[in-house]
């Protein structure tokens, strides 16, 4: 963000490649902050975004496939820090449906996701 939005001054040459594994809240953020200034990332450069499907959670965010008796039923057997977690990887899965249903829709950016693994999206600046 400093390097997007500082004053210029020591600033490195753009990057060819970013690769984001970070505090999957603010992707949105990292994600503008390489696409809304040639001083971060140069067009044609590419941004990889990890753990876009997390867990195959956002697949089940993305069509509603959990029902609360569904959600209650998969931790009736769990443990109090069980169901935090699972709780915590369900609020997680949802805010990466918000980004994926965001990036695609951006015309600044291409967009690819590899589904191997918790999924990796490629973006390239346009």
């Amino acid at each position: 963000e400093q390097m997007a939005f500082g004053d210029g001054q020591n600033t490195p040459a753009p990057f060819d490649l970013v690769f984001v594994d970070a505090d999957k809240t603010r992707l949105l953020d990292y994600v503008e902050a390489c696409v809304g200034s040639d001083r971060v990332l140069k067009k044609g450069g590419l941004i990889i975004v990890d753990n876009v499907l997390w867990k195959g959670l956002v697949l089940e965010s993305a069509g509603g496939a959990m029902t609360k008796e569904d959600i209650d039923e998969s931790e009736k057997n769990m443990d109090n820090t069980e169901v935090k977690k699972s709780r915590r990887a369900r609020k997680l899965a949802g805010k990466m449906h918000i980004f994926n249903s965001a990036i695609v829709k951006d015309d600044r950016v291409e967009v690819v996701v590899l589904p191997i693994r918790d999924g990796l999206s490629i973006i390239r600046k346009r």
